[in-house]
């Protein structure tokens, strides 16, 4: 079973049952490859070349057989403080807003794709609190997978990886490769992925404004729009900046139900995603030298029916959008969450101070229809007959609340000592998240002689507290060549409610969950040394320790003692799990290259991951508990360039390619053999994209843009049975092409050209999964995955003024 998936709320959840993947051929996948020769060959020009880079574009557009003016590197903050990609001695990838616009990114799935060992999957419960559609998505990198191993950050401030912003108003996208732990805190352990967002200028006040037009396949009419706006109140003293968006993509899955009489009715658009977005930042120049800035952002999205479809086994993939349902019920999902923080900034003589103050909110309330599963466990694992089959449904509600401060102070080289600079700080943060499932009438369980008529109704409410000291610093040994020393000491408290769980998936007295209360400390620890070659070029060899967040969770019932005693763990032991942790060595190199034209990145790293949290499950009471056990290693490297391989041609390129060899070594309780593939990462990830653009006349420019991005197969636990069943591997090319006049660009756009119906994680229900009845007499669990968009054609026009 994978790393780290968090138990369900429900009591029922225990016996939930997955499906598998079947990987798509490498035969195919050198179809897909050569159906893209046009960038493949553009990346082997400029491997032959000898020249890479971290992704990035050229934001400025010049004639063709004109010379081209060195690249523009994209600046950086992964040590806390403003620095070139290339000077930082950490795997990097750095998206900035120019390339964000040129490849018409826009959401979620649109730049996790296109990363070098990142990789993402729905239906894991990744907030540990929801098992639908918005709370279930992880995030891997480097192969350290499972919940909160990854770190999303806005700004300053640590957010649930489920978060999504739209790229609208972003300044860059920062994917931090490895543990951060030291500067970022906890859930780390694998790379922190940051969205850092425009500041209002003080000197020029300008604007834009884009919409689009277009259709899904499948589906009907997409549209949307977006404005920006830059303001200067007082000349190099007040600012303000507003950006907002709204985006509706149609659905494209069919649900099908029987009407009274049994005949089947059809309902188009489901999956169909509304996103509005808005952000207002105000910039104050209070004094020469302190500066602050007020900003508050928020994102409203919503989806008519889940993004999902069947996917039979044992091929585990999507045969058809077509989703066939015993009952007449609309799931949705609601996600609303906003953000508002203070940031004071001072720029003594030699050093800065950094203060940031924000305030978090977040609430996602969901339907999902359980009912054909829900029916059949309650009539062959009960037998119960419910007389009428009625719909099934639960409503998910979550409550995320989070406050957060962070005050640092970075020092510059010689401020304190002849060859020291550093960062030091301390960060606090209070997060209150609930979770709820309100009761919902179903009259056939009174009918049936069940003592209520609700599946379950639990209110759980849970609370922490973070509080830490953290540092780096960094020392000039002899010239060229610096040493890093990193810590972070760390206080994180716990606390749980007690509550109880009714319904009649739970005992007649309810299921009890006492009171739990829960604290961990620990230092984690973080050593580099580097070697600049010159001004453009340098190595570096690290030493890092990343770690997890332990917890408390529910005693498991006492019929499920035989299960644990089998296993040799106490009643005791399973109620908590301790912080994991590991230890991750890194070796790279960064250069430019081709007079700045282009940037080379290069790394290879490996990773000893030790009493691994586990969910374990209990074959006879059908519980599961997280526990700490198991180790495991992973090994592999990365490869990034991007810039211009030509002085005289306006082609600028990037290409981008991981490997991850991740073994469990030791399984400790989980049903995996020893020095077998570790789940839910793949091997190979790579992506390739370029941009071109060259005048036409005087006063136009043709531009086109396309990129491949590839993610390999995964392994997934076949829970319910023996064995594991592969996810197919990802294929995605997107394109667009237009003309660029005056202030205005006119642009035809397609995403997933080649309609690729993929598999993006099978859904965990929160009742019970639905069984598909087999020739032979025998049944087998039909999982439900999120899915793909089909392919996706539009019209896009943007003007700057």
């Amino acid at each position: 079973m994978m790393f780290n998936s968090e138990p369900r709320p429900l009591a029922v959840a225990a016996k939930i049952s997955a499906g598998g993947r079947v990987m798509v051929s490498k035969r195919r996948f050198m179809r897909r490859a050569a159906s893209c020769a046009l960038l493949a060959g553009y990346a082997l020009t400029v491997l032959q070349a000898g020249t890479a880079a971290a992704q990035q574009n050229n934001s400025a557009s010049t004639s063709a057989g004109d010379e081209q003016p060195p690249l523009q590197e994209i600046v950086i903050s992964a040590r806390r403080k403003d620095e070139r990609l290339t000077d930082v001695p950490v795997s990097v990838t750095a998206m900035s807003s120019d390339f964000l616009e040129k490849q018409n990114i826009q959401s979620f799935a649109d730049y996790a794709t296109k990363i070098p060992n990142l990789t993402f999957q729905y239906g894991q419960g990744s907030d540990g609190t929801s098992v639908g559609f918005s709370g279930g998505r992880q995030t891997t990198i480097r192969g350290v997978t499972g919940t909160n191993t990854t770190a999303y950050y806005l700004n300053d401030t640590p957010i649930p990886e489920t978060v999504s912003p739209q790229t609208l108003g972003l300044e860059r996208i920062e994917v931090l490769k490895g543990p951060q732990g030291t500067l970022f805190g906890a859930s780390s352990m694998g790379g922190n992925v940051r969205f850092i967002t425009k500041k209002p200028s003080l000197t020029n006040s300008e604007s834009s404004v884009q919409v689009q037009a277009g259709g899904t396949d499948g589906g009907s009419m997409d549209v949307g729009g977006n404005a920006l706006t830059n303001v200067v109140i007082t000349p190099g003293k007040v600012a303000m900046n507003f950006a907002a968006g709204a985006q509706r993509d149609s659905g494209y899955i069919k649900r099908v139900f029987p009407d009274a009489g049994g005949n089947p009715v059809t309902r188009d658009g489901q999956g169909r995603q509304d996103d509005f977005s808005g952000m207002t930042t105000l910039r104050v120049q209070l004094t020469e030298d302190l500066e602050a800035s007020l900003t508050a952002m928020g994102e409203v999205s919503e989806l008519h029916g889940f993004p999902a479809a069947y996917v039979p086994l044992p091929d585990f993939k999507p045969v058809s959008y077509t989703v066939h349902r015993d009952r007449d019920v609309q799931e949705y999902s609601k996600d609303h969450w906003g953000l508002g923080s203070l940031v004071l900034t001072y720029n003594g003589n030699g050093y800065s101070v950094v203060s940031s103050t924000s305030y978090f909110d977040r609430k996602v309330r969901e339907l999902e229809d359980d009912t054909e599963g829900t029916n059949q466990y309650f009539q062959s694992g009960l037998g119960i007959n419910l007389p009428n089959d009625p719909a099934l449904y639960v409503i998910d509600i979550v409550q995320d609340k989070r406050v957060t401060q962070e005050s640092r102070i970075s020092f510059d080289e010689g401020t304190l000592l002849p060859h020291l600079s550093g960062v030091a700080g301390v960060f606090y943060q209070e997060k209150d998240v609930t979770f709820r499932q309100p009761p919902v009438q179903v009259p056939d369980f009174i009918t049936a002689g069940l003592p209520q008529d609700y599946q379950n109704s639990d209110t759980i409410p849970t609370q922490e507290e973070n509080v830490a000291a953290f540092g780096e610093l960094y020392y000039e040994v002899v010239p060229k060549l610096t040493v890093t020393l990193g810590l972070r000491q760390y206080w994180i408290t716990q606390h749980g409610d007690a509550h109880v769980a009714t319904g009649v998936v739970n005992p007649p007295d309810g299921a009890y969950a006492p009171e739990l209360n829960n604290y961990q400390s620990g230092l984690v620890p973080k050593g580099v040394v580097s070697y600049k070659i010159d001004d453009d070029a340098m190595v570096y060899a690290s030493a890092a320790k990343g770690f997890r967040v332990g917890g408390a969770q529910a005693p498991l019932p006492a019929f499920c003692a035989a299960d644990l005693a089998a296993i040799g763990v106490s009643a005791e032991k399973a109620q908590r799990y301790q912080p994991d942790s590991l230890w991750s060595y890194e070796v790279g190199a960064k250069d430019r290259l081709a007079d700045g034209r282009l940037n080379i990145s290069v790394a290879g790293f490996q990773i000893d991951w030790s009493q691994v949290q586990q969910q374990v499950q209990l074959p006879q009471c059908s519980y599961s508990f997280l526990t700490n056990a198991g180790r495991a290693q992973i090994r592999g490297g990365e490869l990034e360039l991007s810039g211009r391989p030509f002085a005289d041609i306006p082609l600028t390129l990037q290409l981008g390619l991981g490997y991850t060899d991740a073994v469990l070594q030791d399984p400790g309780l989980i049903p995996q053999a020893p020095d077998t593939r570790l789940t839910q990462v793949p091997r190979w990830t790579g992506t390739v994209s370029g941009y071109y653009e060259t005048p036409i006349n005087a006063s136009t420019d043709l531009f086109v843009a396309a990129d491949y991005s590839y993610t390999g197969s995964v392994l997934v636990p076949n829970i319910g049975a023996d064995g594991f069943l592969r996810r197919q591997p990802f294929n995605i090319v997107n394109g667009n092409i237009g003309v660029r006049f005056g202030g205005s660009t006119l642009s035809v756009y397609g995403k997933n050209l080649f309609n690729e119906h993929l598999n993006y994680g099978n859904l965990y229900p929160s009742g019970f999964v639905r069984q598909q009845f087999l020739p032979n007499g025998t049944s087998q669990s039909l999982p439900m995955a999120a899915v793909s968009r089909p392919r996706q054609i539009g019209i896009q026009y943007k003007v700057d003024f």
